[in-house]
């Protein structure tokens, strides 16, 4: 084979292996939307696009190319609306075993989401990534969930304390639109231009995608 042969063939490769990663990526999102659809209604694909619309600018200001742009946008996408429900249900059960008709009552949700609910959400949602970005192939999920872990939980229970107070106590929409979709887009564009910090011990080049809290309540808590 000649060089010229030899450099069409790596090129053909390359092409063929990013054109199987994107549509596949694309397949995770349309699968994900009927399950977040047929489970939580319109909440998954709305809080997703709003994850994904503001990781895709965030990545294009940084510089990332649009392929790699979209791939993690759709990526985004898919976990969220993979991990919506179970995430939905925890809500549903957990924020009403803590009364809060009263200000204490109201910050005692806002600390549980904000702290144990976020851990549950962060968790899910890596594990999520993981397997989108993997093909479905789930050896290393747990170093992937587990690899700066707290840095992760740390900007979103912080980047999203807003967003936890208002759904655990009962807001669960703002503007017509779930509660966390109109803090998905802003946090997404952030998380995409300053990435979340990687621990100084870890050597895990931690993926961390413009993402936001999903509205956790389509029913409001009472």
């Amino acid at each position: 084979m000649s060089l010229e042969d030899k450099v069409q063939d790596k090129e053909s490769k390359s092409f063929a292996k990013k054109a199987f990663r994107l549509g596949f990526n694309a397949a995770a999102a349309v699968a994900t939307t009927a399950l977040s659809m047929a489970t939580v209604g319109t909440v998954g694909p709305i809080v997703g696009a709003a994850l994904a619309g503001g990781g895709l600018i965030g990545h294009l200001i940084k510089g990332k190319s649009l392929y790699e742009s979209t791939v993690d946008a759709l990526k985004a996408y898919a976990a969220v609306n993979a991990v919506i429900w179970p995430i939905v249900a925890l809500g549903n059960a957990t924020f009403p075993l803590i009364p809060n008709e009263t200000i204490i009552g109201k910050a005692a949700r806002t600390l549980y989401a904000s702290t144990l609910y976020n851990a549950a959400f962060v968790g899910a949602f890596r594990g999520a990534a993981h397997l989108v970005d993997n093909y479905l192939n789930p050896i290393g999920i747990t170093k992937t969930i587990k690899d700066n872990f707290y840095n992760e939980w740390k900007r979103i229970g912080l980047g999203f304390l807003p967003g936890y107070a208002l759904d655990a106590n009962g807001i669960t929409k703002l503007m017509g639109l779930p509660t966390f979709a109109v803090n998905a887009f802003p946090l997404g564009l952030y998380n995409a231009v300053n990435p979340v910090p990687v621990a100084k011990k870890s050597a895990y080049s931690s993926y961390s995608p413009g993402y936001s809290m999903p509205s956790m309540s389509p029913q409001p808590a009472r």
